[in-house]
């Protein structure tokens, strides 16, 4: 008798557990990933879509230098992101409240900041290491497209 309440217990104990468990996982996969945007995956991917005359003329500090300084500007603006030291990423590159457009103009401020900083780099790198960087931001759902009447 007394094995009988042990094995009904444990049996009911089973099933309460393995519901909440499927529960709470299908919670979780119907959950959006968050993005994170990793220094070192983030060169890789945008030396790889860069055209080989620019490869071959940056190194990897320069690229890295870049891409550190191409996200503070989409995080925190082209004015404020020349006060942001490099390290201050959170590993997050995403913002619900910025719109980021591929006119040129955000390509030319990242260049006057870069060079201001004493970064030695054309505009025509500048330029090619920012689609590079918005393709890979695309890739890991960092960025969404947005249509032009804004919904």
């Amino acid at each position: 008798m007394i094995v009988t309440v042990i094995v009904i217990s444990l049996v009911i104990g089973f099933v309460v557990a393995a519901g909440v468990v499927g529960t709470q996982a299908q919670r979780l996969g119907r959950q959006r990933r968050e993005p994170v945007w990793r220094l070192a995956e983030a060169a890789e991917f945008v030396s790889d879509l860069l055209p080989f005359d620019i490869a071959a003329s940056l190194d990897a500090d320069e690229l890295e230098a870049l891409l550190r300084q191409h996200l503070n500007q989409l995080q925190f603006g082209p004015a404020e992101s020349a006060g942001v030291a490099a390290g201050d990423t959170d590993g997050t590159a995403s913002d619900a409240s910025t719109t980021i457009t591929e006119d040129r103009s955000s390509a030319a401020d990242l260049y006057r900041s870069v060079r201001r900083d004493g970064l030695e780099v054309t505009l025509e790198q500048v330029y090619a290491v920012v689609d590079a960087h918005l393709e890979y931001l695309r890739r890991i759902g960092a960025l969404a497209a947005v249509s032009p009447d804004g919904g």
